[in-house]
């Protein structure tokens, strides 16, 4: 409905009717040319947003209580008397990827696998929850030593076996299962970075 017009307006001082300068009309006009030209603008960059909400959240190889980057680099399994292995790692540098680890991978192929950088030396301990293939960890020291290897086998339900090592370590390594092994790497052996220069500040 249409409201209806009312009464016409009394006369102002100087005898012209109460309406609103040419000028002042001109800026109304642009200042909502403006609003609807921002607000079509912002529609817009919402509908072009790619949708998130059906992006794939594994769980993760960190057990419960412990802390992306997926670049690749390369580290040197250093076995006393025998030439270096290299091998290919993800980077897990954060409280996230760290969680997620490998979990939910069919398969981890050989010469690959992940190495989990931490800020400061810790005893997280590392679970198989969720994770679908067999595979063997390195806790590794701050100066490249390898503390302990544990062989770790998939877990699809609670209670899932905790792998902690001996002391702290400052990154550990999970590589397919026997990688180490074949490799001929036992604790005190050396697994380093072949270039730390460009790994990415662990958080």
């Amino acid at each position: 409905m249409k409201r209806s017009p009312g009464p016409p307006s009394p006369p102002d001082r100087a005898g012209s009717s109460r309406r609103r300068p040419p000028a002042l009309r001109g800026h109304l006009l642009l200042a909502v040319a403006l609003v609807v030209a921002a607000l079509a603008a912002a529609w817009i960059a919402i509908a072009s947003r790619p949708d998130q909400s059906t992006a794939p959240r594994p769980s993760g190889s960190v057990a419960p209580g412990a802390a992306g980057d997926a670049r690749r680099h390369t580290y040197l399994l250093q076995a006393a008397g025998r030439p270096a292995t290299r091998v290919s790692l993800e980077v897990a540098a954060d409280e996230p990827a760290r969680e997620r680890g490998l979990s939910n991978r069919r398969e981890v192929p050989a010469g690959t696998g992940m190495v989990f950088l931490f800020p400061t030396d810790t005893t997280a301990a590392f679970w198989m929850k969720d994770t679908l293939v067999p595979l063997q960890i390195a806790f590794v020291a701050a100066d490249g030593r390898v503390v302990r290897l544990f062989e770790m086998t998939p877990c699809r339900a609670d209670p899932c076996t905790v792998y902690t090592p001996s002391r702290s370590y400052r990154y550990a390594i999970e590589l397919s299962s026997g990688a180490f092994t074949a490799a001929g790497v036992k604790a005190g052996d050396r697994v380093v970075p072949e270039d730390p220069s460009g790994l990415p500040r662990a958080a």
